[in-house]
């Protein structure tokens, strides 16, 4: 495989186990190597790796391998607080749309009850980790949810 390649397997199963809720350690766990050889892959001190351990990760992650060699997605790093607002408006809207009960949705993307009324409120933020799971619930890209333009992303 080619370096391009390995940076795009990278920065994916490092979105994927973000967005899984994986730590390091549960992945490392599923795929039976030490939590410091995901830490070493995902931060590029590991180079390159072998096709089995590649097929490891990808169905650890549920996923193929021609997933994970695709051009990843922008890993946004953080959210403002108007983006925050602006992804609470469209989160309320688009599940509304698709008839999903605010309990069911907050089990679906493992919040406590009461988490989403109460980020409505003002008075909860999400994380990063769960921002990424609404748009993945959502089935829609995290900047659209948000509503960041192309220009103003942040990346890894």
């Amino acid at each position: 495989m080619d370096k391009k390649m390995i940076e795009n397997i990278r920065s994916n199963v490092r979105y994927y186990r973000i967005v899984k809720g994986l730590s390091g350690r549960q992945l490392s766990a599923a795929i039976g190597l030490s939590p410091t050889w995901i830490c070493c892959f995902e931060s590029g001190i590991i180079r390159e790796s072998t096709p089995e351990n590649l097929q490891l990760l990808a169905k650890a992650l549920g996923k193929k391998l021609s997933d994970l060699i695709k051009p990843p997605k922008v890993v946004i790093q953080a959210i403002s607080p108007e983006e925050a607002e602006w992804g609470l408006q469209n989160l309320e809207r688009i599940r509304k749309q698709k008839g999903r009960p605010v309990r069911q949705f907050e089990m679906d993307i493992g919040l406590c009850e009461g988490h989403l009324y109460k980020a409505l409120a003002g008075r909860r933020k999400f994380t990063i980790e769960t921002w990424w799971k609404i748009a993945e619930a959502l089935d829609m890209d995290l900047k659209t949810l948000i509503g960041r333009t192309t220009d103003d992303l942040q990346s890894e």
